[in-house]
């Protein structure tokens, strides 16, 4: 004879369930309210003429004089000697068997433990290099536009738009700025937390590469290059409001390779090797405390 569970047991149950999903949504609410306070990026600070002055002249004299194939490589290579590699990719290929160093580490250093999500994302990747345009270049002038402001008041957007490699990083805005930073974006690279809430800041020929710190952010990666809505129990792993629809083509999405980060923080700046603790959380704040 079988035994019934008493239903005041499943009705018990159902009641735990709904609180924890009443009490989920509650706080993913409160995160978005009282989430980090975002800085007014509309109040024009004071800036020094001089400074303009002197940041125009320098950004016209890089632009007039004759490129020089691989000259950042080569002067890497002069400060770093074998702690920068020449010929290391700056995206993730579909090889991923052959590079042993790639996951050696866990995000954000490499993919340790992340074998099969990488092979899943690489999948919906067509390319994983520079669009040919760019890539049959034998010297590219390139300029990298950071979120912190710094450039506001400079006037220096028609300057910026004649590098033949514009990369922004994270949610480094253009719309309402084109005067100071331009209107041309090559490149846009961040992780999902950076990634612009506005689809306007993704010109359509442009690439956006993903820095990818947690598992999470797979998840989003993947929604985002299928077009797909991410699910709600999932945004509650991230720390901010993410971007919901990044409109460009599954060509044009690609992976940074952390290898790279892995042998700026490491081996140039000579962070502390990361340490495994629980869900990874020593590695990442000790990271991102001296990043600052």
């Amino acid at each position: 004879m079988k035994m019934r569970r008493p239903s005041w047991f499943l009705k018990g149950t159902r009641k735990i369930l709904a609180l924890f999903v009443v009490g989920g949504c509650f706080l993913y609410i409160l995160k978005l309210h009282f989430g980090p306070e975002e800085c007014d990026r509309t109040k024009m600070p004071y800036v020094d003429l001089d400074r303009v002055r002197r940041a125009q002249q320098f950004a016209s004299a890089t632009l007039q004089e004759q490129c020089r194939p691989s000259y950042a490589k080569r002067e890497m290579r002069k400060l770093f000697a074998e702690k920068y590699s020449m010929d290391i990719s700056p995206f993730v290929r579909k090889n991923i068997n052959e590079d042993r160093a790639l996951f050696k580490y866990e995000p954000p250093f490499g993919f340790h433990k992340f074998f099969d999500k990488l092979k899943d994302l690489l999948e919906l990747l067509p390319e994983h290099d520079l669009p040919e345009d760019l890539k049959s270049k034998n010297c590219k002038r390139c300029v990298v536009v950071g979120s912190g402001g710094i450039l506001h008041g400079l006037e220096l957007g028609h300057l910026l738009n004649q590098f033949d490699i514009v990369i922004r990083l994270n949610d480094a805005p253009v719309q309402g700025y084109t005067d100071h930073v331009g209107n041309k974006t090559t490149i846009r690279m961040t992780y999902p937390e950076g990634a612009p809430l506005s689809e306007h800041e993704y010109p359509p020929a442009s690439l956006f590469v993903a820095v990818l710190f947690k598992r999470v952010d797979f998840n989003w990666l993947q929604a985002m290059v299928k077009n797909e809505t991410l699910p709600l129990w999932v945004r509650l792993f991230f720390w901010k409001e993410v971007a919901e629809k990044i409109p460009l083509t599954s060509k044009q999405f690609r992976i940074l390779n952390p290898v790279i980060i892995k042998e700026t923080a490491l081996d140039i700046l000579q962070f502390p090797e990361p340490r495994s603790k629980f869900w990874g959380w020593d590695k990442v704040r000790r990271f991102t405390k001296r990043r600052q």
